[in-house]
């Protein structure tokens, strides 16, 4: 009864809509949480890429699922380690007195279970403030996650342009097979050939299409749309040039530490542990932890290096192909060049213009990891 009043609670908190994901989910936060004016760029019916944490916080299910796990163990005086300790020996309690004697096979499970809350809370190292970190970390995670679909998005939808704008060329050339055959310049070998590629590019742009649809559903779910709505999905912003070029790895570990949700998580337990054994093992934990995400950033910064040299030598190619175009289509104006040799440049055109773009979404995303590992997403280890 208590989670249905608290749903309803959120329910009520938020102001219906006709568009956008409060059309069909309801805001985590009361409506005083956010300006009018932020509750209405939520609430329309864009996806954009800079209002991805707002859209998690609000709308994702699973977000609001914690926060309700949250509310319930403030309810339940489950603030404090040493409260958290007592509800896992209140569970044993439970356990200990469904044993009648009647039932081994009860008696036998019960036992077990009784001994295995009190275990929990013997070693008990968690308390609110250790699921509130979890649960902010998790979330952390699905707004990283809802970035990189975001990219993948328009990765999806560059590729299904390439093999859109190949499948031009290779129709041509097969009506050109075609043409060559029937003038005895082409062999039936050749024809098949030629349609074996029209069809083959065909197959990629149907599994294309299916790629690029299941990831703005899987957006769309994540963000709280429907899974068949059809939001706007604005493209991704430009890269940050100077974000790249003030990155250093060396002098941004200490931000990439000091946010870490893993250590703080670990260091929390540490401050409740009690036994010496749970200490040491935490400990030698945080240690590992801190040499993990030290050598995490080094990695993602090399990501970064490695994928802006990657979309340098894209706009070197695409700044060449760019001049050939510009000679194909004067000579294609003035009747010089045929209709498929056109087809083939521009072809080549598309390919390096659509190959500059995804090299920039790639390094996007490589900055974008990197600063998630500063703000605390680096990889630590294990918990």
């Amino acid at each position: 009864m208590r989670r249905w009043k608290q749903i309803c609670a959120y329910c009520l908190a938020a102001a219906l809509t006709v568009s956008g994901p409060a059309a069909t989910a309801w805001a985590g936060s009361p409506e005083f949480a956010r300006t009018p004016e932020e509750w209405a760029r939520l609430r329309d019916n864009v996806m954009e890429y800079d209002e991805l944490a707002g859209l998690i916080r609000e709308y994702n299910v699973t977000v609001q699922k914690n926060q309700l796990d949250i509310n319930d163990k403030k309810k339940d005086d489950r603030v404090t380690s040493d409260q958290n300790a007592q509800y896992y020996r209140d569970a044993a309690n439970d356990y200990r007195n469904t044993i009648t004697g009647d039932d081994p096979v009860s008696d036998a499970s019960g036992a077990a279970s009784a001994n295995r809350a009190e275990a929990m809370a013997d070693t008990n190292v968690e308390d609110l403030k250790v699921y509130q970190l979890t649960y902010d970390q998790e979330e952390a995670n699905l707004v990283a996650t809802a970035q990189s679909s975001m990219v993948a998005y328009y990765q999806q939808k560059y590729e299904l342009e390439s093999a859109k704008s190949s499948l031009e060329l290779l129709e041509a050339v097969y009506q050109s097979a075609l043409v060559r055959q029937n003038a005895g310049m082409a062999t039936q070998v050749d024809v098949l050939g030629a349609l074996e590629s029209v069809q083959s590019t065909q197959a990629s742009i149907e599994k294309l299409t299916s790629s690029v649809e299941e990831t703005r559903q899987k957006l769309c779910v994540m963000l709280g749309w429907k899974y068949n709505d059809v939001p706007e999905i604005l493209e991704i912003p430009a890269v940050n040039m100077e974000r790249i070029a003030a990155m250093n790895p060396d002098t941004d570990k200490e931000s990439a530490l000091g946010n870490s949700y893993t250590l703080k998580i670990n260091k929390r337990k540490l401050e409740n542990a009690v036994g010496d054994v749970t200490k040491q093992t935490l400990n030698r934990t945080i240690a590992n932890n801190e040499q993990n995400i030290g050598s995490d950033l080094t990695k993602r910064y090399r990501a970064v290096l490695q994928a802006k040299a990657a979309y340098d030598q894209a706009g070197a190619e695409f700044a060449l192909e760019s001049k050939n175009m510009d000679t194909a289509q004067r000579k294609y104006d003035l009747g010089s060049l045929s209709k498929l040799d056109y087809l083939k440049q521009k072809n080549a055109y598309d390919t390096k213009n659509l190959a500059i773009k995804t090299a920039e979404l790639t390094l996007f995303q490589a900055v974008q990891n990197y600063d998630n590992a500063v703000n605390g997403l680096a990889s630590a280890g294990g918990l």
